[in-house]
Order: C-alpha cells, then structure tokens, then sequence
C-alpha cells in the first residue's frame, strides 16, 4: 500500500489559486475603460429578421417577408417559428420591392438606417427592426459542457460564453485561451489571457458571431491523462513485486 500511495501522490496534481483565478491584477472598486468599441457587423450566412411597420401597417406589409413562397433568402426557423434572410455568398439579401441590398459589414443599426431611408420613399415614418436569428459561439477543450450555445443578445464575452458552457474545469488552461473567428474566407486566430485585467482591451473580449473558444488542458492534466492510461499496468507490476518480496523474506 505504501508503494500505492507513493505511486498516486506522483501521478496527482494540484493547482494554485495562481492558475486558477479569473483577472488576479484588477484592483478592486476600480474603473478600467474598455480600449476598444463593441461592434458586431453581418456575415455572410448570417440569418436575419427584418421587420417593417410605419403609421399606416396596410401599406407596410409588402415590404414584410409573407408566410409562404420562401427563396433562397427567407428561411424559417423551426424553434422559433420566425422568418429571416438568409446573406448570400456575395454580402446581400433580397429584399422585398427593393430587391438585393448589400449588408455585410453592416452592424444592425447600420442596415436599418439604410433601410430606413430606402423605406422613406415609400413608407411614412417606416421602423426597421433587426435581430440575429442564428447567432451562435461554440466552446470546446477543458469547460463542463462543451458544445455550441444560441445568443440572443449580439453583445456576449468571453466569460459569457465560458458561462454558458458552465465555467472552466479546474485543469483548465487559463492564460491562452484560443479563440477562432471567421473574417470573410480568412479565418483569425487570438490567445486571451483571463488571469489578466489587460483582456477588456482585446478585440476579441467580446465575441463575433460563429466564433470558436477552445481551452487547452494544463500539463498537469495533460501528465495525469497519459499517466492514467498506464496505470493498471503500473499498479499491476507493483502487486507482483509486492508478492515476490513476500515470498522471498518468508
């Protein structure tokens, strides 16, 4: 048994609440300003909802998407029963009347002031409301649920969406999380470091839509995973040696 607990407490680790504890520099009852703008722009498969209403709802709903005859721009949702325009591969949708209106890059303030003034022509007093229906980010690696999670708001961090996925694990590596975020036909990589204050002035503190956080496992868990995968065989030569000294100092 001695040679047991020898053999565990070497495979074992323990972590520090220096590897542990989320922004370990910030001084409390401070106020750190975030260096950078929050700004979500569309993409291209974005799903979008786009609703038109104005003094007179008669004449605004031409410009609404109808409850049949869907292309390949309007597309329904079967959780939420709701119909959107799906941005095609060149950045637009097809917009009712007004035909193909080019939106990536657009935030969706941005795209509804735009509507909104094309709407003018038609419409008195047109309200253009926007919303994201297939916002989504996926967290995988060392978190408790891993796995890809709806947004409903277009504002959500980092430590949101480590939220969503129920926190890291206690092996989790927390000084480069990795995260994957599609910009056009380029895909961009970034490392954020969550012990450190310094990761509000991140772009990628607040999270894009489709953008990919992975969490890489500390050496620690690393070491314990492939030790683990040897140790019946570890402990199974232990208990022969054990048995052959037995014998022998009989």
């Amino acid at each position: 048994m001695f040679f047991i607990g020898m053999l565990v407490c070497l495979l074992g680790a323990c972590a520090s609440s220096k590897d542990v504890v989320y922004l370990q520099d910030v001084k409390i009852n401070s106020r750190v300003k975030a260096a950078l703008q929050y700004r979500t722009v569309i993409h291209v498969d974005d799903l979008l909802s786009i609703v038109v209403s104005c003094d007179d709802i008669e004449t605004a709903l031409p410009f609404n998407t109808p409850m049949i005859g869907l292309g390949r721009n309007s597309t329904v949702t079967t959780s939420e029963q709701l119909y959107g325009y799906l941005v095609d591969t060149d950045g637009t949708i097809d917009f009712p009347v007004l035909g193909k209106i080019k939106v990536e890059g657009l935030s969706r303030t941005e795209l509804a002031a735009k509507l909104k003034k094309e709407l003018s022509n038609y419409l008195k007093n047109p309200i253009v409301t926007i919303q994201y229906l297939n916002f989504k980010v996926t967290v995988l690696g060392e978190v408790k649920a891993p796995g890809s999670y709806k947004v409903n708001s277009e504002r959500v961090s980092i430590f949101d969406a480590l939220g969503m996925a129920g926190d890291l694990q206690i092996n989790a590596k927390r000084k480069n999380v990795l995260v994957m975020r599609e910009d056009g036909d380029e895909k961009v990589f970034a490392q954020l470091d969550l012990t450190s204050e310094n990761i509000i002035h991140s772009p990628f503190f607040y999270l894009q839509q489709n953008d990919v956080v992975y969490v890489e496992p500390n050496k620690a868990r690393i070491v314990g995973g492939n030790a683990g995968a040897f140790l019946p065989y570890v402990l199974s030569s232990i208990s022969t040696l054990v048995a052959i000294l037995a014998i022998a100092i009989r």
